[in-house]
């Protein structure tokens, strides 16, 4: 005779209770809060370049608007700039403006550039600070881009007239010549070269681009665009306010974007910090901001004189600090990790169908990020509880190439996805993982693969900055294989296992290298 047992409803239910608790306890022991697939910030700055501030635009007058503030700019308002981005681990997106650089006095040579024509003449803007400045900005490649603006930001199509503005005609809604756009281009390298910055010494043209007072000839498909034409020259990147070219039906939404002949162009707004503003920040929260990029222009980092400053860097460096704490965003390094993230959010899917196992399907994602070699990492963040750490992360079973901690949060930078699926398995504990680039810099890491006795790291690097390697033994020796990508200094620390890398790229746009630890 079997004897059953009979359990007491409150008891059967309080065991049941008890095993599901339990299964949830062990299941937030592995993954507290679940993988996050964060909005990228940017902050893009217009108007940088302008030797004089003073606004020559108003009143009768034909000159351009400049910054709308009067002021002298010299090296010490760029290294207010540079004071934020290395604060933060930025490489801001600074968008230059040529004209009063020219010390040759070559603008006379192409009229449409200046309300002067062929008499310009720039001996009032010439001195040491031209060289100053752009001598700071080659050294300082780390942490600010040398984008594309314009030459005079405005268009002069014959003496005594000026258009708005220099990229497209605003005013009469229909495009400049073309021939007219690719010689402001050309004259743009022209003013570089004055500055060493030639492909000659090996250095490429700007890969980002903001037209000026938002006028871009939206075209794709065609022959003759501004993407078209910017594309031909190596740009890669650019941002504006589509609102102001509802002609020409470009992409809708706040957040929008497109691909106009291999150029990758997204909208952004503009949320209430004036272009001629001193020391302004945007006025809408973070939190209702609908573009990923935002707007700003260079007075509105800089305060009235420079014994004001000090707060002013401290409320951007707070600003950074504040977006990298969110769950939905994240703070994008330079302006490949910025795009890359905002396509990755337009054509890829995350899901983590169990705690720690994510799947990624990047099969949507289509061919032009690929043909105009655009997209780089793809970046996920998980919040960390205090003296936690992603302790492993593989993607197909390949290591992560780097990894960094910020704003209470673990931050995977994985590889540049093709158009397949993936599968990203990772774990939370006391330790961080053994062998992963640690980037604390403003660089890209694309791959880390053990082949043979070597460790391979596939980097690209802007300026001089140091590359961080977490690796279980001293190497025997540290190589690049890119002659333009030099080793200043290695140091290794035996008690973490840290290799510090001091690299500088020549080119101040970056250099690709495979660093090659044996």
């Amino acid at each position: 005779m079997i004897k059953r047992i009979k359990f007491q409803v409150p008891i059967f239910v309080f065991l049941i209770v008890l095993l599901f608790s339990s299964f949830k306890y062990n299941s937030k022991e592995e993954n507290s809060y679940g993988i996050l697939f964060p909005r990228p910030f940017a902050f893009a700055i217009d108007d940088m370049g302008w030797i004089n501030g003073s606004n020559i635009g108003e009143n009768g007058k034909i000159g351009p608007y400049r910054a709308g503030v009067k002021r002298i700019f010299d090296v010490s308002d760029y290294n207010h700039v540079i004071d934020v981005a290395k604060a933060t681990g930025v490489r801001l997106q600074g968008l230059f403006i040529l004209g009063e650089m020219d010390k040759f006095h070559i603008l006379k040579n192409y009229p449409t550039t200046t309300q002067y024509g062929a008499e310009w003449d720039n001996t009032e803007n010439i001195s040491d600070r031209q060289d100053e400045i752009m001598k700071f900005v080659k050294e300082n490649a780390a942490y600010l881009e040398f984008g594309l603006h314009g030459v005079g930001h405005e268009y002069w199509p014959e003496k005594g007239v000026r258009k708005r503005a220099e990229w497209y005609n605003l005013e009469d809604d229909i495009p400049w010549p073309e021939e007219s756009v690719r010689e402001h281009v050309n004259v743009f390298k022209k003013l570089m070269e004055q500055y060493g910055i030639s492909e000659e010494n090996g250095h490429s043209f700007p890969e980002s681009f903001v037209p000026c007072a938002y006028g871009y000839y939206w075209n794709p498909g065609v022959e003759y665009s501004l993407g078209k034409v910017l594309s031909d020259n190596g740009v890669k990147y650019a941002n504006t306010d589509f609102g102001y070219i509802r002609e020409l039906n470009p992409p809708e939404g706040p957040n929008g974007g497109g691909f106009d002949n291999g150029l990758l162009v997204v909208n952004r707004l503009n949320y209430g910090n004036e272009w001629f503003q001193m020391a302004s920040l945007p006025r809408v929260s973070i939190s209702e901001q609908e573009s990923d990029i935002i707007e700003t222009h260079f007075p509105n980092w800089l305060a009235q004189d420079d014994f004001l400053q000090p707060p002013v860097t401290k409320k951007f460096i707070d600003y950074y600090r504040m977006v990298q704490q969110m769950a939905d965003r994240i703070v994008a390094k330079n302006t490949e990790q910025f795009y890359s993230q905002w396509l990755y959010k337009k054509y890829t899917k995350i899901d983590e169908t169990t705690p720690g196992n994510v799947v990624i399907d990047n099969t949507k994602m289509p061919d032009d990020p690929y043909l105009h070699d655009m997209l780089g990492n793809l970046i996920l963040k998980i919040k960390l509880d205090e003296g936690k750490h992603v302790s492993s992360a593989n993607i197909n079973n390949e290591k992560i190439p780097a990894y960094f901690e910020d704003g209470g949060y673990g931050i995977l930078y994985l590889p540049p996805l093709r158009q397949e699926k993936y599968i990203l398995t990772y774990s939370i504990g006391n330790e961080m993982m053994p062998e992963v680039v640690y980037n604390d810099g403003t660089y890209n890491c694309y791959q880390l693969q053990n082949i043979g006795s070597e460790l391979q790291v596939d980097l690209k690097i802007y300026g001089t900055q140091t590359v961080k390697i977490r690796c279980n033994k001293l190497p025997g020796s540290v190589i690049t294989d890119n002659a333009a990508v030099k080793i200043l200094n290695t140091e290794y620390e035996t008690e973490n296992n840290w290799l510090s890398v001091v690299l500088n790229a020549r080119n101040i746009q970056g250099e690709k290298t495979k660093l090659i630890l044996e």
